[in-house]
């Protein structure tokens, strides 16, 4: 099934961004990679906060001929997302749910419809979907009698090395651990420690205020893409929250991982909100936590009441799927620009016929540009 499931994966964020294929992203820029190709490969940075996903992604293309640098990021990109579509559907079959619908779980992360403006296929944004990742596998297992500490181990390094935001994958476990016995309080306070030493390396070695200009607020003529990524998903979360307080007394392990996950989805929408304001790249994270929470939600109810449990499904089917259908290929912020093969093609002729010069070569968004880039690094 996980296997099946990452394939899956792929083959969607292949189909989403295919005109965005051979490309380099406007933001972080060409720039990220040609500091690889000139000093070296790097494991991961400091500053401005702990990660490793952009620098070994950077790194590893910087190896590749320069003309294949667009292809190479954008499908170490989808590699990411889609291991951590896996890694979903697996925290999700371990709640005992069929295997469709952990499946449905992990397709739920690369159909989000508003990764479609800067996050598929972008190497500087593959941040978002392990931070999804994580926080799904970290409260799977923290409602388990037994943790596994290895996964949520893993979880935690993945994304401690790549969000700033993996602090508040501390809450979760706090909670957790409120209601623990020595032995699971244990297994949770050892799991902590990766999110705790890299909050500390961030305090220490980074700016943590944010961005120094943000937008905080809508722009006239704001579209109904930007206004519901920023506000449907905390809405929606939201209203399920209210529904299980008011509507339950008792909670299966399902509804109780579903909270969380409501829970977490607006924490980190006002997280990010807070840090750097109205952006499309924000709306990732809450959209698929609640999408995933929205799922065992729904699983759970239909074993309490099927026929009321089937018309929340088809509610929420369409709520996922019509804003999935209506923005599910890359915008063109992420494929505007000629392809980044063929303009490296291009430059090499004029190499060839004339003195050497410096060429600048276009980003995805069709109007940013790199740095002059010499014949010979060609």
């Amino acid at each position: 099934m996980s296997f099946g499931t990452g394939v899956a994966s792929f083959v969607v964020l292949l189909t989403r961004g295919w005109r965005g294929l051979d490309q380099i992203p406007s933001d972080p820029g060409y720039e990220y990679i040609a500091a690889r190709v000139a000093t070296g490969v790097r494991a991961f940075e400091v500053v401005p906060y702990l990660h490793a996903d952009q620098p070994l992604i950077a790194s590893f293309t910087s190896l590749l001929p320069l003309a294949w640098h667009g292809i190479s990021t954008t499908l170490l990109s989808h590699l990411v997302w889609s291991l951590c579509a896996v890694a979903i559907s697996l925290a999700l079959s371990n709640l005992g749910v069929s295997w469709l619908t952990s499946a449905l779980g992990g397709a739920l992360l690369v159909l989000t419809p508003w990764a479609s403006q800067s996050a598929i296929g972008n190497f500087g944004n593959v941040r978002w979907p392990i931070l999804v990742m994580a926080t799904v596998v970290i409260v799977a297992e923290s409602t388990q009698v037994q943790p596994r500490l290895r996964v949520m181990l893993l979880a935690g390094i993945a994304v401690t090395f790549s969000n700033p935001l993996h602090v508040l994958l501390l809450l979760p476990l706090a909670y957790a651990a409120l209601h623990a016995s020595d032995a699971k309080r244990k297994i949770l306070a050892i799991a902590a420690l990766p999110l705790v030493a890299g909050t500390a390396t961030n305090v220490l070695n980074a700016a943590t205020s944010g961005h120094d200009t943000k937008i905080e607020r809508f722009w006239s003529g704001a579209s109904l893409f930007w206004t519901s990524g920023q506000l449907l998903p905390a809405a929606v979360a939201a209203l399920f929250v209210a529904i299980s307080v008011l509507g339950f007394k008792q909670l299966s392990r399902r509804r109780v991982v579903a909270l969380h996950l409501f829970a977490m989805a607006i924490i980190i929408s006002a997280a990010s909100y807070q840090l750097g304001g109205i952006a499309d790249r924000y709306f990732v994270a809450p959209a698929a936590l609640t999408a995933v929470g929205s799922l065992l939600f729904v699983n759970d109810f239909r074993s309490r009441s099927p026929q009321k449990g089937m018309l929340l499904a088809i509610a929420l089917a369409f709520l996922l799927l019509v804003p999935a259908a209506r923005w599910f290929f890359v915008l063109p912020w992420l494929r505007s620009a000629p392809a980044w093969s063929g303009q490296v093609e291009q430059a090499r002729q004029r190499c060839a016929e004339g003195p050497e010069i410096d060429f600048v070569l276009t980003t995805s968004e069709g109007q940013g540009t790199t740095d002059p880039i010499s014949c010979d690094r060609l």
